[in-house]
């Protein structure tokens, strides 16, 4: 997977942040399932760990609902669902279950084995995107991708960044590699079949606002 100077300057200014830690005891992925099941809040599982989710800025917000609706829009027609984060996902190779701030699925769902009283996780996304927060963002670009992209099913991840205008893809090509490719400000990306403007993305989105969210 080739990533040239530019790329990795780019990947660079939005690589920050910290993975979400937790100190709980080892469990099961079966008890795991069977808690988030019941609870109100969500958690991830990170091969035997319970790590609780925080809450997203406006920025991430905005940006995560602006992808959603073109999507939606662009893949009405087609035999495609765009499923927001509360869609669990697992990632077996990993050990671990995570929600995803966006993914889409153009074929039939599948998912690990369903019983009574547990979540529901999808296996086989298509495409998988993250927006990034800054507790999360090195995370994100990290260990989890990696993750990602262990998936059979997976054609192309998606990093989006709510600092600055900027979205890094990582898409599939017909050997199987991932190919690196990143998009600033008046681009127009491609999201599976979809283009949007990078612009719609972040359409009503104020990096001055998510600075001051920060502080």
């Amino acid at each position: 997977m080739a990533i040239t100077k530019k790329e990795k300057e780019n990947i660079s200014k939005i690589r920050k942040g910290k993975k979400e830690s937790s100190n709980t005891d080892f469990i099961s992925e079966d008890e795991y399932l069977r808690r988030e099941f019941l609870a109100e809040t969500k958690s991830e599982y990170h091969a035997g760990k319970i790590v609780a989710m925080a809450g997203a800025t406006l920025t991430h917000n905005l940006v995560t609902s602006n992808l959603i609706r073109h999507l939606g829009n662009c893949l009405e027609d087609k035999d495609c669902k765009v499923l927001n984060s509360d869609m669990l996902v697992h990632l077996p190779k990993c050990e671990k279950y995570v929600y995803p701030d966006v993914s889409i699925v153009c074929e039939k769902p599948e998912f690990a084995e369903k019983k009574k009283g547990r979540s529901e996780a999808l296996t086989n996304p298509q495409t998988v995107i993250e927006v990034l927060s800054k507790g999360t963002a090195e995370y994100d670009m990290g260990e989890k991708m990696k993750c990602y992209l262990k998936l059979k099913s997976l054609q192309q991840y998606i990093i989006v960044s709510s600092e600055r205008k900027l979205i890094i893809t990582y898409t599939k090509d017909k050997d199987g590699d991932f190919k690196v490719k990143t998009y600033s400000e008046n681009d127009d990306i491609l999201i599976g079949e979809c283009k949007i403007p990078i612009e719609k993305i972040y359409i009503k989105v104020s990096f001055e606002m998510e600075s001051q969210e920060k502080e």
